[in-house]
């Protein structure tokens, strides 16, 4: 979300956030009287497909005259459904739908009021754009997981990993004074991929919810005894439409490190952009995305869960 605002060379301002990953309020009049300019716009996030009850900070921005943006990226928003209590405040909303399906992309920018988007135009990805996208679709279905057989051989390989030492990762500071190699300014004028736009509108929005909700609460029941972690968000809100599950673990250096060598599909924000938030700080290392869509099968999800149980129940050596 950075990026286009750099290459706009527009000025930045980081403001913090409650351990709920809710925007600060005080802190945010503070930051405001202390930076003595007028602020364009204010971008705000449902975390991880949960969404926020933005109306005090869509009041507080209407009086401060800034344009609230909701980033949807983590909710499920698309042209035809949107997730309850979502893109209903914000001036402008930004989501990506591509990440709660099976498709190889899938951006989409809208606005409540359609005229602010009016003069806006995206051309079409060419034929060869959309065969890429057509086989990295089929690699996604075609990977294959863990099986069975796959469970009995975890404590063998956690024993291994016992054995080796724990090499400590390098901590990378970038300054940009443009935009990340990551982002493309020619690339933002380009659609959606035809056959992602399909696969959107062929799936069961229905299905997915129902197995996305099951499979966040399989974590949630399993994570609820477990030591040296808590689930950020345990009692999950009815119909919604989770993208991940957020898991705070109290030890990452060495736990986040086994369960990366063990090969378990588990992200962090460690390209976060540096501030003085102390819960940015926090979470950046503690904070791990544990996947709940709707293509896990139970044998994956039980290889998961048991590979997580059984590694934070072991000893820890140090903390950084």
């Amino acid at each position: 979300m950075l990026d286009p605002a750099i290459a706009l060379h527009a000025d930045i301002l980081l403001y913090p956030l409650h351990h709920d990953l809710s925007p600060d309020l005080t802190k945010l009049d503070e930051l405001l009287v202390a930076h003595g300019k007028p602020v364009k716009a204010l971008l705000a996030t449902h975390y991880f497909g949960l969404a926020k009850d933005f109306t005090e900070l869509k009041l507080w921005c209407d009086t401060h005259r800034i344009a609230f943006i909701e980033d949807c990226s983590h909710t499920l928003f698309t042209e035809t459904f949107q997730a309850p209590g979502t893109g209903v405040l914000g001036r402008f909303v930004a989501a990506s739908p591509y990440k709660f399906f099976a498709c190889a992309d899938g951006g989409l920018l809208y606005s409540p009021d359609p005229r602010p988007l009016d003069t806006v135009t995206t051309k079409s990805a060419g034929v060869i754009q959309e065969l890429r996208g057509l086989k990295r679709t089929l690699e996604k279905y075609r990977s294959t997981g863990p099986t069975a057989a796959d469970i009995g051989l975890i404590d063998t390989q956690l024993a291994e990993l016992g054995t080796q030492p724990l090499v400590a990762g390098r901590e990378l500071s970038t300054a940009y004074a443009r935009p990340s190699p990551q982002y493309s300014a020619a690339e933002s004028g380009t659609a959606s991929l035809f056959g992602s736009r399909c696969i959107v509108k062929l799936s069961s929005i229905c299905d997915n919810g129902k197995r996305r909700r099951g499979n966040y609460q399989h974590w949630a029941d399993a994570v609820a005894e477990l030591p040296n972690c808590h689930a950020l968000f345990p009692d999950l809100p009815e119909n919604s439409f989770p993208y991940m599950f957020p898991l705070h673990i109290a030890f990452p250096y060495p736990h986040f490190y086994r369960l990366k060598h063990l090969g378990v599909p588990v992200w962090r924000w460690d390209e976060m952009a540096v501030s003085d938030c102390a819960v940015a700080h926090n979470y950046r290392l503690h904070l791990l995305h544990l996947p709940c869509h709707q293509a896990l099968t139970k044998i994956q999800m039980q290889w998961m869960i048991t590979v997580l149980a059984k590694t934070l129940r072991l000893p820890w050596r140090s903390e950084r």
